[in-house]
């Protein structure tokens, strides 16, 4: 029988009554857009939107801008991405 050693818990996503899974949006300048403006989603399981930005920026570039989309993630997709409380993650 095999067993999984993977470092992260089965239940390392589940979100507390007050954390919600907030999505951000991060854009940056990258020349090889046509737009000049590389765009990613990110997401952070937080108390706060303001706790997730501060997540998401400590995450990223310097130069890359980081702003809130008014979209959270449920229960269920949080733990089917394995979601860890306190982390950025880009989707």
């Amino acid at each position: 029988m095999m067993t999984n050693t993977n470092a992260h818990s089965a239940d390392a996503a589940m979100i507390e009554p007050n954390q919600t899974a907030f999505i951000l949006k991060v854009t940056r300048p990258d020349e090889a857009e046509l737009s000049g403006q590389l765009a990613m989603f990110y997401v952070a399981i937080t108390t706060s939107e303001d706790e997730a930005l501060a997540i998401v920026r400590r995450a990223v570039k310097g130069d890359a801008d980081v702003e809130p989309t008014g979209v959270r993630l449920s229960q269920q997709t949080a733990n089917a991405f394995a979601l860890e409380a306190g982390l950025a993650r880009a989707l």
